[in-house]
């Protein structure tokens, strides 16, 4: 029986090779589709789920305001907490990045990416086997680095790492000990980690005001999570407002209504200002990636949605295409199908052979998909930035539930088409006059047109969004302005005193328009923010501590008022400009002259900057606070980079003498290199790009697949009406007429398709685009052009057919009749 279900299935594949092949095609595309999907959400949220205190390890979001939010907490809170409270076993702090630092082999310096900034106690939150140096206590002294295995072999080959010093920000690290990343995915995955942290706390430990690492606390319970929220606020309270109300000899309460504008009862029960606990199993999970405290970093869950969908739609849309071309083939074999009635074949037995079929095509379909995955995967984990594997004890039992899913729907659906056929009809060739299966197939083919349609408004927006970023006026002009990374190594109260020697013997060099500072980095996210206060209003802003001309540099504009200036000396004393962002948080309609408390300093704004974007098009405008270099001193000091703008002809060799004199001064432990200002700030579009491109992509496929299925039923059906088609001609229907006739019913397909398709596009697109402060409107013209598009397209592919079904011989069609 198998055998001859094996010849008729053969004999089937070698009549119609062409919809054979396509079919395989699109059924291995749907099936590498959704592996990778799934492969990919697995290596994402398989972070940390081997940490033995993943269910009771936590972060603190610090929420400042409504808008804002820190995954830090000053250094004073982790020794407080934890002697307050019982349920806090232990505490640590790290730096929720990573770093980058030298060593020395052999003479010769190299550099060092990926070092992590943690506590000694990193370990008892992180734990990973340390495969040489003291286990129980890694971080052997102060000052000291353990470095993973994998990276030493990198660096050193089979030299011993222990001893080696790594130099990080011009602090010496000596390695002692060596540990394993694990094979699991973790929030930690750094080349080295040094204890920096712990000199860190032991100097802010009064810095009460201070947010600069993020604390990890370990419960005895998860449960007491919100207990632990309520405390820091607390201490907050008692330790921090309470000591600013007694410098100002002032009861708390008073204080808080002064400066908060509400009770203390009342500022204890609002939830815009206060801290919130994050269990570290789903930091990499969190739908806001701000909210990550790890240097890893969340993942970005809406496009990981998206790819999970959009591939399940595509095998959706091949499993449709089977179905849809399986019950049209089941027209041309209604003779077979009725030949093998009338010798005994039962309904059941027609089942079985329609799932026989089915297997063997997605057994064939699994094939072409793991050489899919095989050529393809290399290229996703470059531009998914992943390590994803395709683990077979992992994937068989998911694919063999796709296949058993998809074998029923294409076996049974046509085998019950097939074998509902009345021996006499289809022995008589009349079974082309029946309605059977007509409405699934119609139904299905507007499904495809459905997605299709979806896809092709979705990369249109998806097009449009990334272009709008791309053009976008920023409020700044970095084309000609390059940023050079400023990590000065002398003493740092003498950083900006270098600086300015250094602007003097550069701005000698004809290459050179202008050589600025500043303590922000456009498309970075470096920088101090500090309270004001204003009216019994609170703002929180960005500390911008510059040189006079920095706004020029840039061309960023002023809205009113003047720029600081060093004509006027109060400007490096009192006076401060502030954005246009800042004006707004204020709610103040004229600010020029008016006064702001700042850190206990009365300030007096003189200007207002124009609003300009300074870390990405996803984030709304900062609210900023320019002070000269010498108002604030810290402030100035934070700086990071020297902005130079340079003329258009031989950049090259005005950056050479620049690099020069850099190397000449000797003034910082990094070499010396540089970035054009747009180059970099187009960086922060990269997230956005590939979430075009794998729309793009997916739209590619999910239209061949959709016209692909379009071609085969419609070729089947014209080829089933040649008899009508050819008494039409006899009867004198001109081809137009006949091509109309032919067509029209998969224009009207195509039609509902679409109209269907609009709610969802819009919908999904739209909030889609809600995660960027700064969108294009969804207009009619995407819907426009996809219906047009998909129109011509749809056209075009019956047309091809109707146009051969035109020009048959007609006595090869009516001879029988």
């Amino acid at each position: 029986m198998l055998k001859n279900w094996l010849k008729i299935y053969w004999s089937n594949v070698l009549k119609n090779k062409i919809y054979f092949i396509l079919t395989l095609v699109s059924l291995g595309v749907g099936f590498a589709s959704v592996i990778l999907s799934f492969v990919h959400y697995r290596e994402e949220v398989s972070y940390d789920q081997d940490n033995p205190n993943k269910d009771n390890i936590f972060t603190v979001e610090s929420i400042l305001n409504t808008d804002t939010s820190w995954m830090k907490l000053p250094y004073p809170f982790g020794s407080k907490l934890q002697e307050e409270s019982s349920h806090i076993v232990d505490y640590t702090y790290m730096d929720n990045y990573y770093g980058e630092g030298k060593i020395a082999i052999g003479g010769v310096i190299r550099e060092v990416e990926k070092v992590g900034f943690v506590k000694s106690n990193f370990f008892s939150f992180f734990p990973s086997e340390i495969i040489k140096g003291d286990r129980s206590n890694p971080f052997s002294g102060p000052n000291t680095a353990v470095i993973a295995e994998e990276y030493a072999k990198q660096l050193f080959g089979d030299e011993d790492p222990i001893g080696k010093t790594v130099v990080c920000y011009k602090e010496n690290y000596v390695i002692s000990a060596i540990y394993k990343l694990k094979e699991r995915r973790s929030s930690v995955m750094a080349n080295i980690l040094v204890n920096a942290v712990d000199q860190y706390e032991k100097e802010g430990i009064e810095q009460w005001g201070n947010y600069n690492s993020t604390i990890w606390l370990k419960l005895d319970d998860a449960k007491y999570t919100a207990e632990v929220e309520w405390l820091i606020k607390d201490i907050l309270i008692r330790y921090v407002y309470a000591s600013l109300a007694q410098d100002k000899g002032m009861s708390l309460e008073e204080y808080m209504v002064e400066e908060e504008g509400v009770t203390l009862d009342e500022f204890r029960a609002l939830k815009d200002k206060g801290y919130k606990l994050h269990i570290l199993s789903e930091q990499r999970m969190q739908k806001r990636s701000e909210l990550s405290g790890t240097p890893e970093g969340a993942t970005n869950v809406g496009r990981l949605n998206i790819i999970i969908g959009l591939s399940l739609l595509i095998l959706i849309l091949s499993v449709f295409n089977y179905i849809n071309l399986s019950t049209a083939q089941a027209i041309s074999r209604t003779r077979e199908v009725g030949i093998r009635k009338t010798l005994g074949a039962t309904k059941k037995n027609l089942i079985f052979q329609g799932l026989f079929e089915a297997f063997i095509t997605s057994a064939l379909a699994c094939i072409i998909a793991f050489v899919l995955i095989e050529f393809t995967i290399p290229w996703l984990r470059v531009f998914l930035n992943s390590q994803m594997e395709v683990e077979g004890a992992y994937i068989l039992p998911w694919l063999l539930l796709f296949m058993v899913c998809v074998i029923l729907l294409v076996g049974i659906i046509p085998a019950l088409f097939t074998a509902s056929f009345k021996t006499l009809e289809v022995l008589k060739g009349e079974v082309n006059k029946s309605k059977k299966g007509k409405t699934l197939k119609n139904v299905m083919l507007v499904v495809q047109f459905t997605v299709a349609c979806f896809f092709m408004v979705g990369s249109y927006i998806v097009y449009e969004q990334v272009t709008y970023m791309m053009n976008k006026d920023l409020g700044f002009k970095g084309d000609q302005v390059v940023i050079i990374p400023y990590l000065y190594k002398g003493p740092h109260g003498e950083k900006l005193n270098v600086y300015h020697s250094l602007k003097e013997e550069i701005m000698t060099l004809n290459g050179v328009e202008d050589i600025s500072i500043a303590s922000i980095g456009i498309g970075s996210n470096f920088g101090s923010s500090s309270s004001f206060l204003y009216k019994g209003n609170r703002v929180q802003g960005i500390n911008v501590g510059m040189d006079y001309n920095y706004l020029d540099v840039l061309d960023i504009k002023m809205k009113e008022g003047r720029s600081l200036s060093s004509e006027f000396s109060t400007d490096s004393i009192s006076n401060i400009l502030i954005s246009e962002r800042t004006v707004y948080e204020m709610k103040e309609e004229n600010p020029i002259g008016k006064t702001i408390e700042w850190n206990d300093r009365k300030l007096t704004i003189v200007g207002v900057v124009k609003d300009f974007n300074l870390y990405n098009l996803k984030a709304d405008y900062a609210p900023l606070v320019f002070f000269s270099l010498k108002t604030i001193s810290w402030v100035g000091l934070n700086s990071r980079q020297i902005t130079v703008k340079v003329k258009g002809d031989n950049v090259e060799k005005t950056m050479n003498e620049i690099a020069k004199i850099w190397e000449r001064r000797d003034v910082s432990e990094e070499p010396f290199s540089y970035e054009f200002l747009n180059k970099k700030y187009a960086k922060t579009f990269n997230n956005v790009k590939k979430e075009r491109d794998v729309f793009l992509t997916l739209n590619a496929i999910v239209v061949f697949i959709a016209l692909f299925g379009l071609y085969s039923l419609a070729s089947f059906n014209i080829n089933n009406r040649l008899k009508e088609v050819a008494i039409r001609k006899v009867l004198g229907a001109s081809a137009s007429s006949l091509l109309k006739q032919l067509s029209m019913q998969y224009v009207m397909m195509c039609l509902i398709g679409f109209g269907i398709a609009i709610f969802p596009s819009y919908y999904f697109l739209n909030k889609w685009l809600s995660d960027y402060a700064f969108r294009i409107d969804i207009s009619v013209m995407p819907f426009v052009v996809s219906l047009l598009l998909i129109l011509l397209l749809t056209g075009i592919v019956v047309f091809i057919k109707a146009w051969s079904a035109t020009k048959i011989n007609v006595l090869k069609y009516i001879k029988y009749e």
